[in-house]
């Protein structure tokens, strides 16, 4: 029997984010379903007290006039989009038990005030800085504390034994995700950047050990197949996460021809890219190591300094031989925009071409974005690094 093609194993990854089939297993499931809206949510805490976290937040264009019902349209399309699909009900929005939104910015600060009324709400504050001891110590209290309500929640208590299978199954996870990573950045790369952006965000809902099989048997034929002629135009792509429905702008590079074979995404490689790592197996130990996981590697330009995601990207670029970076800037989202300015300083300073694009959830814009892109890439030439 001939092995599956590529294309039939990322067809359950996309079914996993465009369809209602995850929504239709959680409806039939009687435990607890957490809904999370950032990477900074400790998922290992969750799966470990019995519960299922699912990411809720949307890229969906046509939730954000729900959304509008209690934001104002100032405020990010990922946010109002994210409102929206609460506001709403139904689908995994609706299934949640519990909503876990840590604040990276003002807007996901005041999302829990406006849907508390729709949800039980547990707000997950980050310090400004990651890099003192005072920063650590008072997110470790954060993660306790948001331990204390997932027991709450689920009549149950963390036993170490139970932690320690939960890390070992999100480990097993990122493993194979690294493993994807390095046939991404193959020359050719074995993967779309869509695709990708398919596979990494099925996890934002999957069962986890369900999303490591499908992974680790979609990276055993790709590694298998025949070596293919090279499609230059290698870029990065970097900046705001690209959400589903929202895949514009990756969908535009690849439609001009770009071959999207790194990214520096929180709905990308950050994802997934850190497992926990273990020091000592006691209970104090274990906890440490996963708060320390949800926050240390984030590159999240929400913290004071950002000096690792500059070197996350540059590192990037020369590991998957980029001859560009793209940087995605969501509208309305200071963060970013003031973050893409940096970048650029950054990148020109050392010589790596740079195209900014900023935009948001809708199709207006497209041929705009899409006559820049092109620019970019006859700039770019034949796209070697």
């Amino acid at each position: 029997m001939s092995s599956p093609a590529p294309a039939e194993l990322v067809a359950w990854f996309r079914d996993e984010v465009t369809t209602p089939r995850r929504a239709a297993e959680l409806a039939e499931w009687p435990g607890k379903v957490i809904g999370t809206y950032c990477n900074f949510v400790p998922e290992e805490l969750i799966l470990a007290l019995g519960a299922v976290p699912v990411r809720l937040c949307a890229g969906d264009l046509d939730a954000i006039p729900d959304g509008e019902a209690l934001l104002p349209r100032e405020v990010c399309s990922v946010v109002r989009s994210s409102a929206g699909t609460l506001q709403r009900g139904g689908g995994l929005a609706g299934r949640a038990d519990l909503l876990v939104i840590p604040t990276p910015c003002d807007a996901k600060k005041k999302l829990g005030a406006v849907v508390e009324h729709l949800k039980p709400v547990h707000v997950l504050e980050l310090p400004p800085r990651k890099d003192s001891p005072a920063a650590r110590a008072f997110w470790a209290e954060q993660v306790r504390g948001l331990l204390a309500a997932l027991e709450r929640l689920t009549g149950r208590r963390l036993r170490r034994r139970a932690l320690h299978g939960a890390i070992a199954l999100v480990n097993r996870r990122e493993e194979a995700f690294r493993r994807l990573l390095r046939l991404r950045q193959a020359d050719p790369p074995a993967l779309s950047g869509e695709d990708f952006l398919f596979v990494t965000q099925a996890s934002f809902t999957a069962d986890a050990a369900a999303w490591a099989e499908h992974t680790e048997a979609l990276c055993a034929v790709l590694e298998a197949r025949p070596a293919r002629p090279a499609n230059g135009r290698r870029v990065l792509l970097t900046g705001a996460p690209l959400i589903w429905p929202n895949h514009k702008v990756v969908q535009l590079l690849e439609q001009a021809g770009a071959a999207v074979v790194a990214d520096e995404l929180c709905s990308g490689t950050q994802r997934l890219y850190q497992p926990v790592a273990l020091r000592e197996v006691s209970m104090r130990a274990l906890l440490d190591a996963v708060a320390e996981k949800a926050m240390l590697p984030s590159t999240c330009p929400c913290f004071v300094e950002g000096g690792d995601r500059l070197n996350r990207i540059v590192d990037l670029a020369r590991e998957a031989h980029v001859a560009g970076v793209v940087y995605h800037s969501q509208r309305l989202c200071p963060l970013f925009e003031i973050e893409a300015m940096l970048v650029q300083k950054e990148l020109r300073a050392r010589a790596i071409p740079l195209l900014t694009l900023s935009t948001d959830f809708s199709r207006e814009d497209s041929g705009q974005l899409r006559t820049r892109i092109d620019a970019f890439l006859e700039m770019l030439g034949d796209g070697r690094a």
